[in-house]
């Protein structure tokens, strides 16, 4: 199994804990480009990814931080030879953003890592985007760790689940870049992702309970078996 420490950076996804209403849209269409102009710096706007580093520089964890264990069990899926290195074996381990490397994978270009059941899964569903639109899904975010959590936090307070809480720090959400929330793409997506365990969650759509964040996909098993987050 590959493993690899996780960068911050890309929209701020889950944040279904954050107060205020959601944007009255029709459906996903060019208009969610539009959409996403208003957030500040969003990686998935730019597709511009943060560069990778072993550390979290200038975050200081509180000892007395809290982050909640959950139920995280595996989803269990074959591995393809599409991930090489990736057994797609996890056992849930660890906590909300302090999950063992050896827990997750890399994906097809190195980056981001996910947990190894969902990178497999999301590896599947890569596999035939390709087919389909002949270049591979990109992504901007995947895995967060706390102190990752903290800084996205600071930087996009109202797109960012609470530290501790963020489907991210499972590793079982990423964020996919604008050229696929919108459109064609955005519709292939929404077709066939569930087919992989992948969706663009119901608060994450227009109108939805939480802020419009066509960008934000989770494997949807898994994250009903941590509660959501």
């Amino acid at each position: 199994m590959s493993v690899t420490v996780a960068t911050a950076g890309g929209p701020g996804g889950d944040a279904r804990d954050q107060p205020g209403a959601a944007v009255a849209l029709t459906g996903p269409s060019a208009d969610a480009v539009d959409a996403a102009r208003g957030r500040d710096g969003g990686a998935s706007r730019s597709q511009e990814r943060a560069p990778r580093s072993a550390t979290d520089a200038g975050i200081t964890v509180p000892q007395d931080a809290t982050m909640p264990g959950g139920d995280s069990a595996p989803v269990e899926v074959e591995a393809p030879p599409v991930l090489p290195g990736c057994d797609g074996e996890a056992t849930g381990a660890g906590l909300n953003g302090q999950v063992p490397a050896d827990e997750l994978c890399d994906l097809w270009d190195g980056y981001p890592p996910v947990r190894a059941d969902a990178a497999v899964a999301l590896a599947r569903l890569n596999q035939a985007y390709t087919e389909q639109f002949g270049e591979a899904l990109c992504l901007t975010d995947g895995y967060r760790s706390y102190a990752q959590q903290v800084t996205a936090k600071a930087q996009k307070p109202t797109l960012t689940a609470t530290p501790g809480r963020s489907n991210h720090g499972w590793g079982l959400a990423v964020d996919i870049c604008a050229d696929s929330y919108a459109g064609e793409r955005w519709d292939w997506l929404k077709a066939n992702g569930p087919e992989h365990g992948w969706d663009n969650p119901g608060w994450a759509q227009a109108g939805g309970s939480g802020p419009y964040e066509p960008w934000h996909w989770e494997f949807t098993e898994a994250v009903a078996q941590v509660g959501g987050h």
